[in-house]
């Protein structure tokens, strides 16, 4: 979905940045092992304080939670316009 002009303000796709935001803040919430590159975004959550760290685990906070929460909201808004604007261009395409 491209950026596009709408009631006076802009909408476009979620960032890379947030999209590499919400990849860590989930692999952080399941536990999962992040990458090494992961590691400059880490510090910046923890003093945000998304991100609870201590020396064997990372938890989100509350406010880490609430972020994740609202990124994937976002994602899925996301995904749902993009269908519905296909559906608009292609008004003759079967519903999926």
């Amino acid at each position: 979905m491209a950026s596009v002009e709408r009631y006076g303000i802009e909408i476009g796709d979620m960032q890379q940045s947030e999209q590499d935001l919400l990849e860590c803040l989930v692999r952080i919430s399941q536990g999962e092992p992040l990458d090494a590159r992961a590691d400059a975004l880490v510090k910046r959550l923890v003093e945000a304080g998304l991100v609870d760290c201590n020396a064997a685990t990372r938890a989100l906070t509350s406010a880490g939670i609430g972020r994740c929460q609202s990124l994937q909201h976002r994602q899925a808004g996301d995904a749902e316009a993009a269908q519905g604007l296909w559906h608009r261009e292609h008004p003759d395409a079967p519903a999926i």
